[in-house]
């Protein structure tokens, strides 16, 4: 796997010398709101309507404990950091404590996106992704 520019006959247009490589780029926001959106339905669904000694309440449980958290914890912090190297955004010691916040409680998510667009309001490059 290489990290350098593409040769000129692998990219005829030249775009690819042009963009410096970036090692946390994706679609963060997207997987970050399925994470939460999908954690905040199983826990209702765990806490309202099944017991801990079934299967199914055990399956659910671990799909919204060992799964979405830690996914969306991923998220916050990828996000974080992909903001921070493209140099729209610095959140400093707080993405370390939104991402702890996240693996217990995923929905701390808004409180995040809150926090990202404060810092940068109306920037469009906070929603762009890689490039």
């Amino acid at each position: 796997m290489s990290t350098h520019a593409a040769a000129p006959a692998d990219d005829p247009d030249g775009s690819a010398a042009e963009s410096p490589d970036r090692r946390f780029d994706g679609p963060w926001l997207p997987v970050l709101a399925a994470a939460a959106g999908g954690w905040t339905v199983l826990y209702a669904l765990d806490w309202a309507l099944l017991s801990a000694g079934t299967p199914l309440g055990a399956a659910v449980a671990f799909a919204h404990g060992y799964l979405l958290a830690p996914l969306a914890t991923a998220a916050v912090l990828l996000d974080a950091l992909s903001l921070d190297e493209r140099g729209v955004a610095d959140f400093g010691f707080f993405k370390w404590l939104y991402a702890l916040a996240a693996l217990v409680a995923p929905p701390v998510c808004v409180v995040y996106y809150a926090h990202r667009e404060w810092l940068k309001p109306g920037d469009p490059s906070l929603l762009g992704g890689p490039g």
